[in-house]
């Protein structure tokens, strides 16, 4: 098999969902609930019984977030503000935390996190332009008033969150089980995953995919140790479009050069004991900032994460401090 072949391969599989959760281990005497959330699927699974009315407050807490981050539709919060003139909003509870994060992220990833990128991505394809002619302009900033729970936009750049979103929801899910005493459940949507407490007494495992492997093959299996743990992946092979002469655009932009991402990395892999949201929004950051300078801001603030990459056609395995931190 070629190099090139080899490349491409893990490039479509290497986080086949970053994550098989994982094996038979996670599968015996447990409860299960799942549905279609974000364009892709989601899954609770726990060894505690999940009875129909936490299944309908977890759908409602899913649409709830849809209907604040979502892009797509062009009644969400986000999509009025977009959309607006305004430049000052208040904004609700979830949106400003949603802010709130990315704007902390994008400070200490040295402005590789950016989610006023919207434009961008509708004219690259990724989300729709509601019959709008988007214009991107270079000075891309905001504001936010913790006080007033507001925000003001210093430019008439869109919101994305595409990034923050999903990892967002899985936290709020989590919020909701643990106060309900639920405390030993595995969340899953779309590969951003939370895994708490016990799996009939033992640790959940989640897997890795090992790229090189069509079967349910873990590279690496992550155990929480019956505690919390966020786990979130980003990568090219999940959501990219190809034009017309077969160039490749993807969903990952460089803020830096405000066109779609091109560096050595196939796959990022970020756990955190913390949030899913900060990890769903780190995964972004180090995608687009490329291998050396992704190890060396995750070891500065200490965050466990992995790197697949693909240097001159060599795939390599890299690992920040914190990922041996965790015992994996």
């Amino acid at each position: 098999m070629s190099r090139q072949l080899i490349s491409k391969l893990v490039a479509l599989i290497a986080g086949i969902a970053l994550i098989l959760v994982a094996y038979n281990h996670n599968q015996s005497s447990i409860y299960l609930i799942n549905g279609n959330a974000y364009g892709t699927t989601w899954s609770i699974k726990s060894s505690e019984y999940i009875g129909d009315h936490h299944k309908e407050n977890i759908i409602n807490i899913i649409n709830r977030i849809d209907y604040v981050a979502s892009n797509y539709k062009k009644d969400s919060e986000i999509s009025k503000i977009n959309q607006s003139k305004n430049n000052f909003h208040f904004v609700s509870n979830d949106l400003f935390k949603i802010l709130s994060i990315a704007k902390e992220v994008e400070e200490k990833s040295l402005g590789f996190y950016n989610i006023l990128l919207g434009k961008i991505s509708s004219n690259l394809g990724f989300s729709p332009t509601f019959g709008n002619e988007l214009v991107h302009k270079k000075n891309s900033s905001f504001k936010l008033d913790e006080k007033n729970q507001s925000l003001e936009k210093l430019s008439d750049n869109w919101f994305d969150l595409s990034s923050i979103a999903k990892g967002y929801a899985v936290q709020e899910i989590h919020h909701y089980l643990v106060k309900e005493n639920l405390v030993n459940h595995l969340i899953d949507i779309g590969g951003e995953i939370i895994a708490s407490g016990n799996n009939d007494d033992e640790s959940w495992k989640i897997g890795i995919q090992n790229p090189f492997s069509i079967l349910d093959d873990a590279t690496i299996v992550i155990d929480n140790n019956l505690k919390f743990i966020a786990i979130a992946s980003s990568g090219e092979y999940r959501n990219y479009i190809s034009d017309k002469n077969g160039n490749k655009k993807t969903h990952t932009i460089n803020p830096k050069t405000l066109k779609s991402i091109e560096n050595e990395i196939l796959s990022v892999s970020v756990i955190s004991d913390v949030s899913a949201t900060y990890a769903d929004a780190y995964a972004t950051a180090f995608n687009a900032m490329g291998a050396e300078l992704a190890l060396s801001l995750a070891n500065k603030e200490d965050i466990a994460l992995m790197l697949i990459v693909n240097n001159s056609d060599n795939v390599e395995i890299l690992y920040s401090n914190k990922w041996y931190d965790k015992n994996i």
